[in-house]
C-alpha cells in the first residue's frame, strides 16, 4: 500500500542542529565524563580537557545527526564517516577556539592526530550507543502504531458487521409480529390496534440505528422496551418486565444494538423455555469512571448450553465489539441470577456528557 507523504525535511544542515534537551545534557554528562578522565593525566587546569572533549564530541553529534544514519540502509557505514567527519570538524574548532598557533599546531601534529583518533574512537562507540537506542525505540514505536492499527481494522471490521445486522431487520421477528396484528384484527381488533402501536415504535426506535454508528443509552432501552412491549403481547401473561435508569444517563453513548442483543438473548434462552415464563428488568447505574448497564430474567437458568453460559454467537459478538471498541475498559459478565434465571452485566467507560 503507498503511504501518505510525509512532511518535507530540513535541510541536513539544519536538522543537525536539532535535539531535545535530555539529549544535549547526556552528551554534556559524558563529555565532562571523559574530559575527567583525561586530566588525571593532564597537568593544566580542568578547563582545558573540558573544553577539548565537549568541542569533539558535540561536532561527531552533531555530525551524526546530519548523517541521520537511522533513514538509510547502510547506516553503520554513515555512521563512522560522520564520526571522522565530527572528528575533523572538532579538531579545527579546538585549534581555533584555543587560539594554537599554527607553528605549535605543525610542531605537535602527532598530538592532535591522536586526539583526532581518540574522539573518533570514543564518539563512534557512544554515537553506537545511541543508534542502537534509537533503532530500538522506533522498532517500539512501529509496534505500537501496529497494534492501534490492527485495533482500529477490527473495530472497523466489527462496525462493519454490526451495520450488516443492522440493515436486517429480524425477519422470523417481524413476520410473526405482523402475523400476530392479524389474528388480533379478526379476534380482537382493539388488541391488534396496540401490538401495531408497539410495532411502530420498535421500528421507530430501531430503524433511525440502520446507518448509525453511535446510539445513546436511552435509545437503546427505547428500542428494548418496545421489544418488550410486543413480546409481553405475543407470550402474554407469562412475560414481565421492568425498567430502571436514571434520566441523566439517557444521553450518555452506548454502543448500537448491544442491549437488544442481551434482552433477546434473556427471552430466547431465558423466558421463553420456562414453563411459568419470567420476567426481566434492565437497570443502569453509574459507579466511579464506568456505568454498570444490566439484563436479569427469572427464566429457566443456566442449562449447560454454550447458548445460556455466555459462549453462543450472540453474546461472544458482545465480547468481541467490547473489546473492539474499548478495549480492556470494556468487561461483560454473565451469571446466575437469584433464586434463578441469569443476569448480564455490561461494564462501559462514563464518559461526560455536554448539554447544550
Amino acid at each position: 500500500m503507498p503511504s501518505s507523504p510525509s512532511p518535507r525535511r530540513a535541510h541536513p544542515l539544519i536538522a543537525g542542529f536539532r535535539s531535545n534537551a535530555y539529549t544535549l545534557l547526556l552528551i554534556a554528562a559524558i563529555n565532562t565524563g571523559i574530559a575527567l578522565v583525561l586530566w588525571i593525566d593532564d597537568t593544566r587546569p580542568f578547563w582545558h580537557p573540558f573544553v577539548t572533549v565537549q568541542l569533539y564530541g558535540f561536532a561527531i553529534a552533531y555530525c551524526v545527526n546530519v548523517a541521520a544514519p537511522w533513514d538509510h540502509p547502510t547506516p553503520l557505514r554513515r555512521l563512522v564517516v560522520a564520526s571522522i567527519a565530527g572528528s575533523l570538524i572538532g579538531v579545527v574548532l579546538v585549534i581555533v577556539l584555543k587560539g594554537y598557533p599554527l607553528a605549535h599546531v605543525r610542531e605537535r601534529w602527532m598530538f592532535f592526530l591522536y586526539n583526532v583518533f581518540a574522539a573518533f574512537g570514543n564518539g563512534l562507540l557512544i554515537s553506537l550507543i545511541f543508534y542502537v537506542k534509537r533503532r530500538e525505540a522506533r522498532a517500539a514505536a512501529a509496534l505500537h502504531q501496529a497494534e492501534a492499527e490492527r485495533h482500529l481494522l477490527s473495530k472497523q471490521a466489527i462496525e462493519a458487521e454490526l451495520k450488516l445486522l443492522q440493515a436486517q431487520v429480524e425477519p422470523h421477528f417481524l413476520f410473526n409480529t405482523l402475523a400476530s396484528v392479524q389474528y388480533l384484527i379478526d379476534t380482537d381488533p382493539k388488541q391488534a390496534n396496540v401490538l401495531l402501536g408497539h410495532l411502530i415504535g420498535y421500528l421507530r426506535a430501531a430503524l433511525p440505528q440502520l446507518r448509525a454508528s453511535s446510539s445513546t443509552l436511552g435509545r437503546e432501552i427505547a428500542l428494548a422496551e418496545a421489544y418488550l412491549n410486543i413480546l409481553r403481547m405475543r407470550i402474554g401473561p407469562r412475560l414481565t418486565f421492568a425498567i430502571d435508569m436514571p434520566n441523566e444517563l439517557r444521553e450518555h453513548p452506548f454502543p448500537p444494538n448491544l442491549l437488544i442483543s442481551l434482552v433477546e438473548n434473556a427471552i430466547k434462552h431465558g423466558v421463553e423455555p420456562s414453563a411459568d415464563g419470567g420476567s426481566v428488568k434492565l437497570a443502569a447505574r453509574h459507579t466511579g469512571d464506568s456505568i454498570t448497564v444490566t439484563v436479569t430474567d427469572t427464566g429457566r437458568g443456566s442449562t449447560g448450553d454454550h447458548r445460556t453460559d455466555g459462549q453462543g454467537v450472540g453474546l461472544t459478538n458482545v465480547r468481541e465489539r467490547l473489546a473492539a471498541l474499548y478495549g480492556g475498559r470494556g468487561r461483560f459478565l454473565l451469571e446466575p441470577a437469584l433464586p434463578r434465571g441469569m443476569r448480564a452485566t455490561l461494564s462501559l467507560p462514563y464518559e461526560e456528557t455536554v448539554t447544550a
